[in-house]
């Protein structure tokens, strides 16, 4: 008698397994709102469709593109929108979210999900750990690796069970954790706080036979927008005397060398640079008229040279890469956007009141049509105010695209995830502090430019 009743239980097991359909598993597509990330998400979820129509008795599940279906501020850490998804799809199992730049394998996922139960708090994914305190992550560091936070890495997609976005419905974490949203794939960890399951067959850095989400081993072509070239990119850069004799140098000896165009901002004139002096005081941090300054100074000189298409604004430690810059913002080519690595300010709860911004060090890159309504229309409300975050409350009051790259940086490469680093082509990268960024320069940036190995 017992025989038969742990045989029912098993076959019980083994038929709710086989019941998974199409219908119990929910996609976000994790896009922006520009023609080139809607175009892929657009591709991707129609490739998607495309695999589930071939499945005998398919029943069609949602699939979401973020800037179409959760549009707000702060979709891009993924935390505002879990009781989103959950309300409106109770009766699902499964949670896979995704960037427009993977591929996912239908017929692997339903596979591979046949044997897993929703009805557990369940997250899986491809998952990292800091090597070393990092700044990006606030220097928060165990020195046992067991106890290290393991977070997702976006570029291989994750998977969530409908059970374990109840528990997180159920602790109403929206409005918890800082104002600033940096790390969407570290802060997600911290507050759904459950360990990630580590499935790098199924969640891939690159192609598998097994793999369920992957990254697009090469990315899309933008030719067709047209051809973004380097003598059509301005590139300001602030800088201030007390780095004209260390900084200045590496940057002139590295990525200096591919520019057509490029000036010099600071406080004090030197010829050998050559700088170039605007009548601003300058100020220990913040930067904001400086910088407004600089963009509404460029507006003037640039308004009747049509050939320059982008203002490209860095510090004088920013490291990166033109041809790599000039190659993507092809992507964007005739567009009015503001391009770079994207942060949030109090984008978790009340959505309306936050606002997104570029982060400058790792380079803000502006279209210069937008450029020119900056110089109109943005004012700073203290003159050491925080420029970028200043520009992001202008670019959100002019109703202006500001597009997040994961190719830019705000730190430098060890305070990333080898893994993360692996995912993209690097563009830029931030800070000469405890490296040599000239080494650092010809591993990560250098790429058929003008630089020399042998002049350094």
């Amino acid at each position: 008698m017992l025989l038969n009743h742990v045989y029912f239980i098993c076959l019980y097991f083994l038929s709710a397994s086989h019941k998974l359909v199409s219908s119990d598993i929910v996609i976000t597509i994790l896009s922006q709102q520009n023609d080139y990330s809607a175009d892929q998400a657009l591709s991707l979820k129609n490739n998607i469709l495309k695999q589930k129509k071939s499945i005998k008795n398919a029943h069609f599940g949602e699939v979401y593109m973020l800037h179409e279906q959760f549009p707000g501020p702060g979709s891009w850490t993924i935390i505002p929108i879990i009781k989103l998804l959950y309300q409106n799809n109770e009766h699902s199992k499964w949670f896979l979210f995704c960037e427009e730049n993977a591929f996912v394998n239908y017929k692997n996922l339903l596979l591979f999900l046949e044997s897993k139960n929703s009805n557990e708090s369940v997250w899986m994914g491809y998952g990292v750990k800091d090597k070393y305190p990092t700044i990006i992550h606030h220097y928060a560091f165990e020195e046992d690796e067991s106890k290290r936070v393991t977070y997702p890495l976006f570029a291989a997609g994750f998977l969530m069970s409908v059970e374990l976005l109840k528990s997180i419905v159920d602790k109403n974490v929206e409005g918890i954790g800082s104002d600033f949203s940096i790390d969407a794939s570290y802060e997600l960890a911290l507050l759904v706080n459950h360990k990630i399951q580590h499935l790098p067959l199924k969640f891939c850095l690159k192609l598998s036979p097994d793999c369920v989400v992957h990254p697009l081993a090469e990315r899309s072509e933008c030719a067709h927008y047209g051809k973004v070239t380097k003598d059509s990119i301005y590139f300001a850069v602030k800088t201030c005397s007390k780095f004209h004799n260390d900084r200045i140098p590496v940057l002139q000896s590295t990525w200096g060398r591919d520019t057509v165009h490029i000036e010099y901002f600071s406080d004090k004139l030197d010829n050998t640079i050559p700088t170039t002096v605007l009548d601003v005081p300058n100020t220990e941090r913040g930067h904001c008229l400086k910088t407004l300054t600089i963009l509404k100074y460029l507006s003037k000189k640039l308004l009747s040279n049509k050939s320059v298409k982008w203002i490209a604004l860095t510090d004088d430690d920013t490291l990166l890469s033109v041809p790599r810059l000039a190659s993507i913002l092809s992507c964007w080519n005739g567009q009015q956007i503001a391009l770079g690595q994207r942060y949030g300010y109090n984008i978790r709860g009340d959505q309306s009141l936050g606002y997104n911004y570029l982060t400058g060090g790792g380079g803000i890159i502006f279209n210069v049509a937008l450029v020119h309504k900056l110089g109109t229309n943005c004012r700073c409300y203290a003159h050491d105010a925080p420029d970028d975050m200043v520009i992001g409350m202008c670019l959100q009051s002019l109703n202006a695209t500001v597009v997040h790259s994961p190719v830019f940086h705000q730190a430098r490469p060890q305070d990333y995830a080898d893994e993360y680093l692996e995912s993209y082509p690097m563009v830029s990268f931030h800070k000469h502090w405890m490296i040599d960024p000239i080494e650092i320069y010809r591993h990560w940036l250098y790429q058929d430019s003008s630089f020399g190995h042998d002049e350094l």
